[in-house]
C-alpha cells in the first residue's frame, strides 16, 4: 500500500500522539521548581531535567515557551504518591484549575496573536516545539519511565488507612502486613561473581563544544574588527551561544547531560541579551522615541509628527508613514537591538533608504541583505513625498515596504 503514514511502527501522527499522552508522566513534589512539568518531561524521556528548564527559558525568550509550559501544566497531572497539597496559582485538590485555565487563555490568545501578526520568529518558535515534542516521543518513548496518570499506586492506597492500630490480635490491619524481604546470600560456586563497573570515562563533548564555542567566538571578534556588514559586538557571545546550544541538544539527544555546558549557556545568553539591549540603550544624545525593553508603534500623520529617530533595545519597533500627508522631506532613523523591524513607506514616495540588520531576514523595498543608500522614487517617479531612512536591526526581521 502508499499510505502516507504506518500506525503499525508507530510514525503515524495519531498514534504518536496517543502514545505520549497515554505514557504522559505525572508532576513530582520533590521535581517542582515551579510546577515541576520540566522534572517530569525528564524522567519520561530519561533527560537532565537542567536541560529542560533552559530549553523552556530558550523558548520564552523567542517565543511561546510561557505558553507551553502553561499547557503542560494543565496536561500532566501530579503524583497521585504524592502528600496532598495546592499547586502553586491552583488549588488541584479543590477541583478544576479554573485560574490556571485562564491565565493559559489569555497567554495563549496572546501568543497567537505574536505569532500571526508578523512576528514570525514566534510561529517558527511554536513550530520548532511541536517538531522538537514529536521527534523526542519518536526516538525516546522507550527510555526514561512512562508515566499511568490518575492510577493512585497501591503504596498510595495503603497510606490512606491511617497509622496501624495499636493491638491487633487477628492481625486484620492491613497497616501492620509487613514481612522482612529476603536476606541476598551467595552460594559458594553455583552464584556468578558480583559485576564491577569500571568508572565511566569522561566524555569529549564537553570540551570539543567548548573549543568550537570559542572558536565562533574568535571569528565573530575578527568580523568585529574588520568591520563587516551588521557584525556587532554581540555577535561573540550570541556565536558562541549558538554553538554550545548545539551541543546540549546533541547531548541531550544522547543521554548523556553535560551540566558543565547549561553553567557556560547561561551568562552567554544573558550576555546576549543584555548586549542586545546595551547596542541601543536610552541616551541623553538621541533625539526621538526611545526605550531600553518594550515594543514601539508609531503611526504619523504629518511630516511635523516624524520623529528624528525610533529605537528600542529589546523589543519590535513598527512605524507606519503610509498615511503620511505630503509636507516638507523628512529623517529619520529605525534602530532595535533584538526584534522585528517594520517600516511602511507611502506607495508614492521618493525613498533614499539603507538596510543593515545582523541575523534574521531582510526585505528593504524588495532587495535582501545589507542596503547602502537606495534610492527608489516609486512607480510613479520622482515627484512624491521624500524620505530618508535608515534602519538598523540587530537580531530579528526587517522589512521596509510601501504601503
Amino acid at each position: 500500500m502508499s499510505g502516507a503514514t504506518n500506525t503499525k511502527d508507530g510514525t503515524d501522527l495519531a498514534a504518536v500522539a496517543r502514545g505520549a499522552w497515554e505514557s504522559r508522566p505525572a508532576r513530582r513534589h520533590e521535581d517542582t521548581k515551579v510546577a515541576g512539568v520540566a522534572g517530569a518531561i525528564a524522567r519520561r524521556y530519561d533527560l537532565d531535567p537542567t536541560l529542560v528548564r533552559v530549553a523552556f527559558v530558550v523558548w520564552a525568550i523567542v517565543g511561546g515557551g510561557l505558553l507551553l509550559y502553561l499547557l503542560g501544566w494543565l496536561a500532566l497531572p501530579a503524583d497521585p504518591a504524592d502528600p496532598p497539597r495546592r499547586d502553586r496559582l491552583v488549588g488541584r485538590d479543590h477541583g478544576s484549575p479554573v485560574l490556571l485555565i485562564v491565565i493559559t487563555a489569555v497567554v495563549g490568545i496572546a501568543t497567537v496573536g505574536n505569532a500571526t501578526g508578523g512576528r514570525v520568529v514566534t510561529l517558527v518558535g511554536l513550530l520548532l516545539a511541536a517538531v522538537a515534542l514529536y521527534a523526542l516521543h519518536t526516538s525516546r518513548a522507550a527510555l526514561g519511565v512512562p508515566g499511568t496518570p490518575g492510577v493512585r499506586p497501591l503504596a498510595a492506597m495503603v497510606a490512606d488507612l491511617g497509622e496501624p492500630v495499636a493491638w491487633d490480635a487477628l492481625g486484620a490491619d492491613p497497616k501492620a502486613w509487613a514481612y522482612p524481604g529476603p536476606t541476598p546470600y551467595r552460594r559458594a560456586g553455583l552464584d556468578p561473581e558480583p559485576v564491577v563497573r569500571e568508572p565511566r570515562r569522561r566524555g569529549v563533548l564537553t570540551p570539543v563544544v567548548l573549543a568550537l564555542a570559542l572558536l565562533a567566538a574568535g571569528l565573530a571578534a575578527v568580523g568585529v574588527l574588520l568591520g563587516l556588514p551588521g557584525v556587532t559586538g554581540v555577535w561573540i557571545p550570541a556565536a558562541a551561544l549558538a554553538v554550545v546550544g548545539i551541543g546540549l541538544v546533541v547531548a541531550g539527544l544522547r543521554g548523556r547531560p553535560r551540566r558543565g555546558l547549561v553553567f557556560v549557556a547561561i551568562p552567554l545568553l544573558l550576555a546576549s541579551v543584555f548586549g542586545s539591549v546595551a547596542v541601543t540603550r536610552p541616551d541623553s544624545g538621541f533625539t526621538g522615541d526611545q526605550r531600553g525593553v518594550g515594543d514601539l508603534v508609531a503611526t504619523p500623520l504629518t511630516a511635523a509628527q516624524v520623529r528624528p529617530g525610533y529605537r528600542t533595545g529589546l523589543g519590535d519597533v513598527t512605524l507606519d508613514l503610509s498615511r503620511l500627508a505630503p509636507g516638507a522631506p523628512i529623517s529619520t532613523t529605525v534602530e532595535s537591538g533584538a526584534g522585528d523591524v517594520t517600516v511602511t513607506v507611502p506607495a508614492t514616495a521618493d525613498v533614499t533608504v539603507s538596510c543593515e540588520n545582523g541575523v534574521g531576514d531582510v526585505d528593504c523595498l524588495g532587495r535582501t541583505g545589507t542596503v547602502t543608500r537606495l534610492v527608489d522614487p516609486g512607480p510613479d517617479g520622482p515627484g512624491g513625498q521624500v524620505i530618508d531612512l535608515t534602519v538598523r536591526n540587530g537580531a530579528g526581521d526587517l522589512a521596509v515596504r510601501r504601503g
